[in-house]
């Protein structure tokens, strides 16, 4: 008799763990469904799980997006760091980071922070973070080396920034930005680039990948 009830209890917490299990799954998916085709057709461009691999995120980091906007990456990158991680989504855009706070309490997302910077400063926490990424934001930023010389701080000493940035598709092209030019400006603001990742090219985009420089 005691060994049946066992057995009863064993094939009821077997099933409970699938259930909970199933549900998490879900709800995952549900998390990182595009809003809309819009955030579908960027996340083709630019699939996220294979750019947060190429960058680095991996559970337990904290991390910060500059230029987060309404979260199309900041939801994959909270899932990606669960719950011990944390990320900061930073925006000037107050309505978009109100918009992504709604999204995050929809789909229980608690490791998001949302926070209003300046166009000159973050305003990000100093001395907390694993990485900094920027993606699809860089050229509208209205002086890249002040606003990334003012997020240095932030990084741990031996943390990354990682931007992904739209390159020219010719001379005629001023919607994105050189690899001469970024590096330069990068330099400016107190980083060396530690490599250039080219897999999005077709797609005019390539991603860099800084460490701190501490001789500026």
């Amino acid at each position: 008799m005691f060994r049946k009830k066992n057995v009863l209890i064993f094939i009821l917490l077997v099933f409970l763990f699938t259930y909970l299990t199933a549900q998490d799954a879900q709800k995952q998916q549900n998390v990182l469904t595009p809003e809309n085709a819009n955030e579908a057709r960027l996340n083709r461009l630019q699939p996220p799980d294979k750019v947060m691999d190429t960058i680095g995120i991996s559970k337990g980091m904290v991390v910060a997006e500059i230029g987060a906007g309404r979260g199309r990456y900041v939801v994959q990158m909270a899932v990606r760091v669960g719950k011990k991680g944390k990320i900061y989504a930073e925006d000037i855009d107050a309505a978009a980071l109100n918009h992504l706070e709604k999204r995050c309490e929809r789909w229980g997302l608690e490791n998001v922070e949302t926070i209003l910077g300046d166009v000159m400063d973050p305003k990000l926490p100093e001395g907390k973070l694993d990485v900094i990424f920027v993606i699809s934001a860089y050229h509208h930023f209205n002086d890249p080396v002040a606003l990334l010389k003012n997020a240095r701080p932030a990084l741990k000493p031996d943390g990354k920034l990682a931007i992904g940035e739209w390159i020219p598709r010719d001379a005629n092209d001023h919607s994105g930005t050189t690899p001469e030019k970024m590096e330069a400006q990068m330099n400016a603001a107190g980083y060396t680039l530690e490599r250039i990742e080219t897999f999005l090219k077709s797609n005019f985009m390539y991603i860099y990948v800084f460490r701190i420089d501490d001789n500026r």
